[in-house]
């Protein structure tokens, strides 16, 4: 313990006051952990999911992939970027984290006789692999954000648990047995005064026969 202990009833009474403290809020701070936790694996494998989603559909670019070798005839690229991308939120285990709640792309009508038949296949596919990508980022978001909650949680928990606790309670062991040395020396010293006072009247009595 930094600071100094001051052996005297006061110290004794804050201590205890303290350590009280720290054992009320200790169990939100583990439920808080416990909840943390839970929606941490919860992202989690929900990140897994999509990441093997986002794999398996680039896996399938392999055999159109000579296709974009032909002239589109339209700018693909701005096709499948989003229109209008709404992103709100939501509060995890008291952590605000970002959601995805729409991706909107541009309407298009493609010409039949202008624009090359391939074209009208893979647009919707491009589209759902820049989603899924979209998707995946704010999922990232949203467990990087529980992660350092969890982080902060688990640091306050041990703090309680492995430093304040127990660093009290030696205070309040520490400053018991000052207290009861002090005592028992004070016992000591009113019976040696008695036997004083005694032994000091007796000669009187004596001097006085």
């Amino acid at each position: 313990m930094a600071e100094k202990i001051k052996l005297n009833k006061v110290e004794l009474t804050r201590f205890r006051r303290d350590v009280k403290t720290y054992q009320q809020f200790l169990p939100v701070l583990k439920l808080k952990q416990e909840q943390l936790q839970a929606e941490q694996l919860k992202i989690r494998r929900e990140l897994e999911l999509r990441r093997a989603e986002f794999q398996q559909a680039r896996e399938g670019w392999t055999p159109l992939l000579p296709l974009f070798g032909e002239p589109a005839q339209v700018d693909l690229v701005e096709l499948t970027r989003p229109r209008d991308l709404v992103i709100g939120s939501k509060t995890i285990a008291g952590v605000v984290v970002p959601t995805l709640e729409s991706v909107r792309f541009s309407s298009v009508e493609l010409s039949r006789f202008g624009t090359p038949a391939w074209v009208s296949r893979v647009l919707p596919r491009l589209r759902r692999f820049v989603q899924l990508h979209t998707e995946m980022n704010i999922i990232e978001q949203q467990y990087a954000l529980v992660t350092a909650e969890l982080r902060r949680t688990t640091q306050k928990v041990n703090l309680f648990e492995l430093v304040l606790i127990p660093e009290a309670t030696e205070a309040i062991r520490r400053i018991k047995i000052a207290l009861g040395d002090m005592q028992v020396a004070a016992v000591g010293r009113a019976k040696i005064a008695k036997g004083k006072a005694l032994a000091n009247a007796a000669q009187a009595a004596r001097e006085r026969a």
